[in-house]
């Protein structure tokens, strides 16, 4: 007998009322173990978050996007790849805590699906193209702040699960910039033309279209979807 009737017999149902209870608590089961967290899978995201922002910062240091007082390494900072790497931590972790907590309306069937390598590689990579954009067309804010935009929005009305997708940009970039601006303050970056507390307004953008990229990381490391037969 599958696990899932003998529960609904051994709790005094029978019949129709059973069967309900049965796939109840079926589709509970399904949801929470896809939800389950990937601890391997958190740290492999994180690092390979971290690689790609570690490479695209360093784009910003060969353009004179940004400058270190104290760098160690082809103009960087010996804590860039370690700050990166904690932040796409509490990223992706906080990512996958929005998708525990907000419902089906927000996150989307697509949300709660696993992802796939290619989907990944696709968002990294476009995002790197816009990271490369924002070092080489720096000394033109204004404009890079509309292409930035403008390209969001696109990108957005396009994408699947987009209000999950828009409110992770929301939470991203301002939270980035804020964060950029205090390690101005603390005397550890600097940019070339800041407009708001220290940073290009432009910066917004960036993180914007990062968005992307995490969604679809959460989607294919950080979830540890369970097989079915485990359930049955």
């Amino acid at each position: 007998m599958p696990v899932k009737n003998e529960w609904a017999v051994l709790s005094g149902f029978s019949g129709p009322v059973a069967e309900t209870v049965s796939k109840r608590r079926w589709c509970f089961l399904t949801e929470f173990r896809m939800r389950t967290l990937s601890i391997s899978g958190l740290l492999a995201l994180s690092l390979l978050a971290a690689l790609v922002c570690t490479l695209g910062d360093a784009i910003h240091v060969l353009t004179s996007t940004l400058s270190y007082p104290d760098p160690l390494w082809m103009g960087q900072a010996s804590w860039v790849f370690p700050l990166f790497f904690m932040a796409f931590l509490a990223m992706a972790l906080g990512g996958w805590l929005l998708i525990q907590s907000l419902p089906d309306a927000i996150v989307g069937e697509y949300g709660r699906q696993g992802g796939s390598w290619r989907g990944l590689m696709d968002q990294l990579l476009l995002f790197l193209l816009i990271y490369l954009l924002s070092g080489f067309g720096n000394h033109s804010p204004d404009l890079l702040l509309t292409i930035f935009s403008v390209t969001f929005f696109v990108r957005l009305a396009l994408a699947q699960n987009r209000i999950f997708v828009l409110l992770l940009a929301l939470l991203l970039a301002p939270g980035g910039m804020v964060a950029e601006g205090f390690l101005h303050e603390f005397g550890m970056v600097s940019y070339r033309e800041p407009e708001w507390f220290n940073v290009p307004l432009w910066l917004g953008g960036l993180y914007a279209h990062g968005a992307f990229a995490l969604r679809d990381g959460i989607r294919l490391l950080v979830f540890r979807p369970a097989p079915a037969e485990t359930l049955v």
